[in-house]
């Protein structure tokens, strides 16, 4: 299973405590054998800020994107999109795209084991690094793993459960499959124990953005728990996130969303993001999706069909109201192209969006700096509760507050403008409401295909997904409806090379299926 879990070579790093991108900065020196390497606190740090640059990596982090963004209605074709990204959007995914490769996810997990495994030791031998020093970082370091075992579960469905170290050539590879109870039970117990441990802060507050505290740990579960249907344990997560003083989390104004959520980054709204910079470790993932300044028009884009009309998450009708019908997030997050039909993204790749108050016409600032990436903030907590709270058809009325939280602080200029709970009559109407919201606010966030695949996971079949995905292919999307027909095909399959790598794995079913010829 070489292609799964590399061996991890243990490469010098250089630490310092002047921000979190200079803790971030890993400067390869030399192998060491990993026996003679875990000696004191310095070595410990290491590798603990190696589990984290290991997320950044474009090959880990473009698949955190892809695989919860791409395949959604959010994203159709921009500029120069790879062939394999091609190919996977228009549903056209066999096991050689490589996209469905899944070896950095796990590059990122044995990271993570090789530090549960080794740094215990070292309070034996450095009287410096205490019990409570390597209890905070080892729930850190759990909540990355669980992080990353959870896209995995959400993207194939089953994986391997591995949770000893890749050491030598010794070790058996032949992992088979884990189905996925079995690995969220794992996850959840993770998580459980990392909130025991963890940090509510640190002194450096940048590391309260760049690195796990508790109310990241408690984030991860909560979205865990919604994927389960435990909704009543969401709730409970989500309550201790939003009754939490240490952090100060608050919503940034919405005028203020583009340049200090997702320019200027770690924003009083941020619970975890991902730390990038022009000089260590640069977003290349973030600038090719979505474009910067220079090259303004990403591999991606918003469907033109989905800005306006029925299909649209603004300008709905609900009732006798109209929502969203001059949302800064349509304004903000979306650029219309100069002279064209195609809406590019702007949320990441722009600085400031500033609009003439006479014509109404917007001017668009891109950036040239390095993005960080947003895996959690406030406004994701709010909304997560307020899907649970409906699924358990109870305090519906505080579910609508939620809502309108992140609501109107993007239709700032409405009078009497707030979403009322009597215009959503049924459960669907708050179903579609609750999805509306979070794709108006999250769009891009590599949340929407999960959001649907929650959808279709509760109805046991895909049909509530396709209702949304269908839309933005143009012309009939017949072809496309009929290879996300079953619900095994709404997971990936497995890549071919680790299928070959490993013996003990077996092809994700329907994808077994198409190769004995009984799907079309």
């Amino acid at each position: 299973m070489k292609s799964i879990v590399s061996i991890l070579s243990i490469t010098g790093f250089l630490f310092t405590a002047t921000s979190c991108s200079d803790w971030l900065d890993i400067r390869p020196e030399s192998e060491i054998v990993l026996d003679d390497y875990w000696q004191n606190e310095s070595q410990v740090n290491q590798v603990l800020s190696a589990c984290y640059r290991s997320l950044t990596e474009p090959g880990t982090m473009g698949r955190m994107v892809v695989w919860g963004e791409l395949r959604s209605d959010n994203v159709t074709f921009g500029n120069g999109m790879p062939t394999d990204m091609y190919k996977m959007l228009n549903v056209d995914i066999s096991p050689d795209n490589e996209y469905c490769h899944w070896g950095s996810m796990y590059t990122v997990i044995n990271y993570c084991n090789n530090f549960l495994h080794y740094a215990p030791r070292v309070v034996k031998i450095d009287p410096n690094f205490t019990e409570s020093k390597l209890r905070a970082m080892e729930a850190e370091v759990l909540t990355i793993r669980a992080l990353s075992y959870f896209y995995l579960v959400r993207t194939f469905g089953e994986v391997p459960w591995i949770d000893n170290p890749s050491i030598d050539d010794a070790q058996e590879y032949t992992i088979p499959k884990s189905p996925e109870d079995t690995i969220l039970t794992h996850l959840v117990s993770d998580l459980e124990t990392a909130m025991i441990f963890a940090r509510d802060r640190f002194e450096i507050p940048d590391y309260n953005k760049g690195r796990i505290t508790r109310n990241a740990v408690r984030a991860l579960l909560a979205d865990i728990y919604l994927w389960q249907e435990e909704y009543s344990k969401c709730v409970e997560l989500c309550d201790q996130v939003l009754s939490d003083t240490e952090q100060q989390l608050a919503l940034v104004p919405g005028k203020d969303v583009i340049s200090e959520v997702f320019y200027l980054g770690n924003s009083s709204e941020s619970i975890f993001e991902l730390q990038f910079d022009d000089d260590i470790m640069f977003n290349w993932v973030a600038r090719d999706f979505f474009g910067y300044y220079g090259y303004q028009n990403g591999q991606w884009s918003f469907p033109g069909v989905l800005v306006t009309g029925d299909a649209s998450p603004f300008d709905f009708q609900a009732g006798t109201a109209k929502e969203s019908e001059e949302d800064l997030r349509e304004k903000d997050f979306l650029r219309q192209e100069t002279g064209g039909d195609r809406y590019f993204v702007f949320k990441y790749a722009g600085a400031l969006r500033q609009e003439n108050v006479t014509t109404g016409v917007s001017t668009y600032i891109y950036r040239s700096t390095s993005a960080n990436w947003i895996v959690y903030r406030l406004p994701e907590i709010m909304l997560m509760k307020a899907e649970a709270l409906i699924q358990l058809q109870t305090n519906l009325e505080d579910a609508m507050d939620l809502i309108n939280a992140t609501y109107l602080r993007a239709n700032p200029e409405l009078i009497d403008g707030e979403l009322r709970l009597s215009n959503y009559n049924t459960k669907l109407d708050l179903d579609k409401l609750l999805l509306r919201e979070r794709q108006r606010e999250l769009m891009f966030e590599g949340k929407r295909w999960f959001d649907l695949m929650r959808l279709a996971r509760r109805e046991n079949e895909p049909s509530p997904l396709l209702n949304y995905v269908v839309k933005k292919f143009t012309g009939s999307a017949t072809i496309q409806a009929t290879k996300m027909s079953v619900m095994d095909a709404l997971y990936l399959p497995i890549h071919t090379d680790e299928l070959k790598a490993n013996p003990a794995l077996e092809q994700n079913s329907y994808y077994e299926l198409i190769s004995e010829g009984l799907y079309d």
